[in-house]
């Protein structure tokens, strides 16, 4: 009988046998390490989520630069030309 229990150890010896206490702290550790990870991916989606922002009010203040920008040589050009034809029309 003894030798039948000595063929189902591990081959290492007892040392590479798991107790119940090992099975519940590795749980516990399990546990820990998903809250740190849930922590983690927080943080992560608030970083991203401001850096979001950021660039997109980067982008929008820029196109509203440039298109005030813009609008700004469209009056002047409308308006030289509106002064060349009234000087052409009351000539």
């Amino acid at each position: 009988m003894a030798d039948t229990l000595m063929e189902h150890l591990p081959p290492a010896g007892w040392g590479d046998v798991a107790r119940q206490s090992d099975i519940v702290a590795l749980k516990t550790d399990f546990g820990r390490l998903h809250g740190d990870f849930d922590r983690m991916r927080s943080d992560i989606d608030v970083k991203f989520e401001t850096m979001h922002r950021s660039i997109v009010n980067e982008i929008n203040a820029t196109v509203t630069n440039k298109l005030n920008s813009q609008m700004r040589w469209m009056i002047g050009l409308f308006a030289t030309q509106f002064l060349a034809l009234a000087a052409i029309a009351f000539r």
